[in-house]
């Protein structure tokens, strides 16, 4: 149940922070939100069904595969060497409609279509491991799409601390959204890795989610409070 609930704090912290933030696109490209808000709801259109039937369309489909490669697109958030805090609010948009094709492959046959639907089921945490084993394609380009988000947002953030006048820091909501933020980035670090354990995944799949865990760790590690980074990297070395 961790792996479908990863990222939700997180979004929920950046709404907090953001009530002052002016939209702004620097160094993110405007042209991917539309792009993947288009593929995403073409994809959920195609996916109908599917918490029922147990079958999400495969990115062995080229059709399926280009809409995968439009909500799953972070070219440019990994191209970029600094992303304004500004443009924390297009980061946040596109995780989430990237998070709606995550969770539709997590719910594949469980028979909901919402996360907080299987909340009180004892083996909703079985049922989405087997779909990451099911769909290990899909499921891992949406660990490292979330995973390289979530660790641009940190580096952003931290970037906007270390400039902020102190009566800035001190906003109530943006302390609020800090707080969740660093909960949902130590969470969306802990559960990925701990997805590295699930049985039945290829240690090819493994080796492929450790190079975008790798490349988040620098921009996590100054974020992080100190307890949070070691729990997360402490749990890696373990797995």
């Amino acid at each position: 149940m961790k792996i479908a609930r990863l990222f939700l704090t997180c979004l929920l912290g950046l709404g907090a922070m953001l009530v002052t933030v002016a939209p702004g696109t620097a160094q993110v490209d405007p042209k991917k939100f539309p792009a993947a808000k288009e593929a995403v709801a073409s994809f959920a259109a195609r996916a109908n069904g599917s918490e029922k039937s147990g079958e999400v369309p495969r990115a062995t489909d080229p059709a399926i595969k280009r809409l995968l490669d439009a909500a799953f697109d972070i070219s440019d958030i990994e191209a970029a060497k600094t992303i304004p805090f500004q443009s924390l609010t297009p980061l946040s948009e596109r995780m989430l409609l990237g998070t709606q094709v995550g969770v539709i492959y997590m719910l594949s046959g469980t028979g909901a279509t919402d996360i907080a639907q299987i909340g009180n089921d004892p083996a909703a945490g079985d049922k989405i491991n087997l779909n990451v084993v099911k769909y290990p394609d899909e499921m891992g380009r949406y660990f490292d799409f979330a995973v390289t988000i979530q660790a641009s947002i940190a580096q952003t953030v931290h970037g906007y601390m270390s400039t902020a006048k102190p009566a800035e820091l001190a906003r109530p909501n943006f302390q609020s959204g800090l707080a969740d933020i660093r909960g949902g980035g130590a969470r969306t670090l802990s559960g990925t890795i701990e997805t590295l354990a699930v049985n039945g995944l290829s240690d090819v799949w493994i080796r492929a989610r450790l190079v975008a865990l790798t490349a988040a760790a620098p921009k996590f590690r100054p974020f992080l409070l100190a307890e949070q980074s070691c729990a997360s990297w402490r749990l890696h070395a373990q797995t």
